[in-house]
């Protein structure tokens, strides 16, 4: 049986930018368990395979290209308006009904930043006199991607540059991503770069001649831009947050940060941790034989509703629970493992 393509939504902006917006819609009006609202700069089509998931799990889904991508208007300027153009999109999608049951925000590397800063600017606006008190059920991110200097940076504070020069290279300046850099080309400019110093790096490695105008100014503000205060930011949000995260990806040590964070100057705030032997693709980099064993105990969708169920059934309890996947210790299987972050911050890796 083929599966009903996506509706086409225009959603405006506050300053009305109108972004693209697919609609999976699960069952008749009002069957949906939730709906799931997905941001992204990286085509919304390419997360259809994900939004096909939840929609076999009962949830309305909503994917979006971010301000300035794909089929979005606007200029695209990375990690600058996803936390207002998200709140603004939810409260035009709440006036006209389109969101059916609790709002679950969700998203991998930068669309885990759309998905925590929307819920962030959220509940800012919950607390303003004449706002809408729209509010996530529940928040998903992960291997997130936070910020630009959290991308830039290692936790020691050494720059990526590798990483970053292929990042922005591929998906950080235009309206659509470019093909990746050759890896030759790629080498060849990380060596360039290492060689050059930070100075060189920020004023002349990247060229408005090869991206395009504004382009040398986004990059120095990569490199300019201050570490967030995680807690500052976060620290007073009361929506349930579920991390995952793996000892692989780049990113591990943010996403303990994330999740320490989160809540953490507030009252009864639910946070969970998943992690696994993977990297930033998640499942996608188990091998052959530990995949099988991870889809027999149901994937991590089996873990995200588990949570989402924890969410809906039990009282606000500060409750901080980590858990890891993978073989035991003591029985020769795979299976999920409570843990806690102190310990995986700890050993760095499970």
């Amino acid at each position: 049986m083929t599966e009903a393509a996506p509706e086409l939504l225009a959603v405006t902006t506050d300053d009305g930018v109108r972004l693209a917006t697919d609609h999976y819609r699960t069952g008749p009006d009002g069957s949906a368990l939730g709906t799931v609202l997905i941001r992204t700069p990286y085509g919304r089509g390419g997360c259809s395979g994900q939004a096909r998931a939840w929609l076999r799990a009962g949830y309305s889904v909503l994917v979006q290209d971010v301000r300035g991508r794909y089929d979005s208007e606007g200029d695209w300027e990375p990690y600058d308006s996803e936390g207002r153009d998200g709140a603004a999109v939810v409260h035009r999608l709440a006036d006209h009904g389109v969101l059916s049951g609790p709002l679950i925000l969700a998203g991998a590397s930068y669309d885990a930043h759309c998905a925590v800063e929307c819920a962030r600017a959220l509940e800012a606006a919950r607390t303003m006199n004449g706002q809408r008190a729209v509010t996530p059920f529940a928040v998903l991110a992960m291997v997130p991607a936070l910020g630009l200097y959290e991308t830039a940076h290692a936790p020691d504070g050494r720059p990526r540059l590798l990483d970053r020069i292929g990042w922005w290279h591929q998906h950080g300046f235009a309206g659509e991503s470019r093909p990746p850099l050759a890896k030759t080309e790629l080498r060849r400019r990380h060596l360039l770069a290492r060689s050059s110093g930070m100075d060189w790096v920020r004023e002349s490695l990247v060229k408005d001649s090869e991206y395009g105008s504004g382009s040398a100014a986004k990059w120095r503000r990569l490199w300019e831009s201050p570490p967030l205060d995680l807690t500052a930011r976060y620290g007073n949000l009361t929506s349930p947050l579920l991390v995952i995260s793996g000892n692989k990806d780049f990113f591990t040590a943010e996403a303990l940060s994330l999740a320490e964070a989160w809540g953490s100057t507030a009252t009864g705030t639910r946070v969970e941790t998943l992690w696994g032997p993977w990297g930033h693709r998640l499942s996608n980099d188990l091998n052959a034989e530990t995949a099988v064993a991870f889809r027999r105990e149901g994937g991590l969708m089996a873990r995200i509703e588990a949570f989402l169920a924890g969410v809906a059934s039990t009282a606000p309890d500060k409750s901080r629970t980590a858990w890891l996947w993978g073989q035991s210790p003591v029985h020769p299987t795979w299976a999920w493992w409570p843990t806690t972050t102190e310990h995986l911050r700890r050993h760095g890796e499970p």
